[in-house]
């Protein structure tokens, strides 16, 4: 209050100088007495690995704390951030949560006060006191459905249910309750990396039907696909966000390569898709670094799924053995994780970017 300073102004300008669309707020510091300041992209998901260089350069500060997602807040508080975000109470809402499809925790909300299908207001506070009481990462990695519903609309006997997974809570319960959802979907994850499962396990084989296009983002004219791990082979093509965490159980990332069927091919190089999964293999489990766990078929492209054990050290390793095979040009890895979805590595320093449609 020294000097008439407008913060805001200057934290959108200086921000705004490396992105548009990223977000901030002070508070107090958690690890020390001082200030927090978050930088999130919130929705903008795609600029999350901006954010995590952006505060990986951040200088050490005394007394200042740097975090790239919203922290957990108590309920008053998270209360307090509701009312001032969307101007909307929720003293009188609760919650009903369960276990979704993809290894996530789906969220049901109701309230007497929501007398509506359509009180976007009411979705918009539900959503913010799950950010609140969950923390920003915690509701981006493990939240699936969110969703809002009147009161009236329900059977009493859903209002009241005996049993845990129909009951509806008072929202102090939200984060203990979802902490032991998170907990029960982690003890059924496999503890066994894929480079370890035997060549005896499972696969299971998918045929799709996709459009004629003249080119395809991601995995769009897959028509024939194949995994051994089905759960993450599904959420991987599903709209919501797609979090490896929920589908290794000993921290591994799921990536693929993508290859043009139909330029580049060298005679002397790679013969086809099996040549590339071998050979990937061949440097890839011997070091621990994972393995060819998938893939599939496209109209113009190749897959190869991959499980990583560590992305830095792989991708290194699985581009030199692509050139080694003289894979196509138009060759890249690229990843299933939300955050990184945007992201991309040319097998060759002047590799073209992909066709990309995950920022449309």
């Amino acid at each position: 209050n020294k000097s008439n300073w407008d913060l805001p102004e200057w934290m959108v300008r200086q921000l705004g100088a490396v992105h548009p669309e990223l977000m901030w707020e002070f508070g107090p510091s958690i690890q020390t007495k001082g200030t927090r300041l978050v930088i999130t992209p919130e929705s903008s998901h795609h600029l999350r690995p901006l954010v995590h260089d952006l505060l990986e350069r951040a200088p050490t500060i005394k007394n200042w704390e740097f975090y790239g997602h919203r922290l957990i807040e108590d309920l008053e508080s998270a209360r307090r951030t509701v009312e001032d975000r969307v101007a909307r109470d929720i003293s009188d809402f609760k919650f009903r949560a369960s276990i979704g499809d993809g290894n996530n925790v789906d969220l049901t909300f109701s309230a007497p006060s929501i007398t509506s299908q359509d009180d976007r207001r009411a979705f918009e506070a539900a959503f913010i006191a799950t950010e609140s009481l969950l923390g920003e990462e915690c509701l981006n990695d493990w939240v699936g459905i969110l969703e809002v519903i009147p009161w009236s609309g329900l059977p009493a006997i859903d209002q009241l249910a005996k049993k845990p997974a129909g009951r509806f809570l008072n929202l102090d319960h939200l984060k203990s309750t979802v902490d032991s959802l998170i907990a029960h979907i982690q003890e059924q994850l496999s503890r066994t990396p894929h480079y370890e499962l035997d060549d005896e396990a499972p696969w299971n084989l998918w045929e799709l039907k996709p459009d004629e296009q003249d080119d395809y983002g991601e995995q769009e004219d897959l028509f024939v696909g194949l995994s051994a791990n089905p759960s993450q082979w599904i959420a991987g093509r599903s709209r919501q966000r797609f979090c490896s965490k929920r589908f290794s159980g000993c921290g591994e990332s799921f990536c693929y390569v993508k290859v043009d069927r139909y330029q580049g091919w060298s005679e002397d190089g790679f013969a086809d898709k099996s040549e590339i999964e071998d050979a990937l293999n061949e440097v890839l489990v011997p070091t621990k670094l994972g393995s060819h766990m998938g893939g599939g078929t496209g109209l113009r492209y190749l897959y190869v799924d991959l499980a990583l054990t560590d992305v830095d050290k792989a991708l290194d390793v699985i581009r030199a053995r692509l050139q080694a095979g003289k894979a196509p040009i138009r060759t890249w890895i690229q990843f299933y994780d939300s955050d990184w979805k945007a992201e991309w590595v040319g097998v060759y320093d002047d590799t073209p970017p992909p066709p990309m449609t995950c920022l449309s």
